[in-house]
């Protein structure tokens, strides 16, 4: 488990990573993560081969395999943690942009 931690650690430092490269890390496939989303195969196909998303459907899509989206601005004298794009407004339903 700390070995498969430390090589998604390795990943996710890497500038160009897809998310379907944190799936595969998962141990997870498209149909099960799709399912978990309530969207098709094909809109995590779409997902994973884009280069930009809505910060809810990435949020969606890390909650079906199981994390939690975490954001925060770094800068030269300190980060700032962004928990409030984080977050779902209290009652609203969220549906997938894909």
């Amino acid at each position: 488990e700390r070995v498969k931690r430390e090589a998604l650690a390795e990943y996710a430092e890497m500038e160009r990573i897809g998310v379907g490269v944190i799936r595969v890390a998962r141990q997870q496939t498209q149909v099960a993560v799709a399912e978990q989303m309530h969207v098709p195969q094909s809109a995590v196909s779409r997902l994973e081969n884009q280069n930009d998303c809505l910060l809810s459907t990435l949020r969606k899509y890390v909650g079906a395999l199981g994390g939690t989206l975490e954001m925060r601005a770094v800068f030269p004298d300190g980060a700032v943690e962004l928990d409030g794009l984080m977050r779902m407004p209290a009652g609203a339903e969220e549906q997938p942009s894909l």
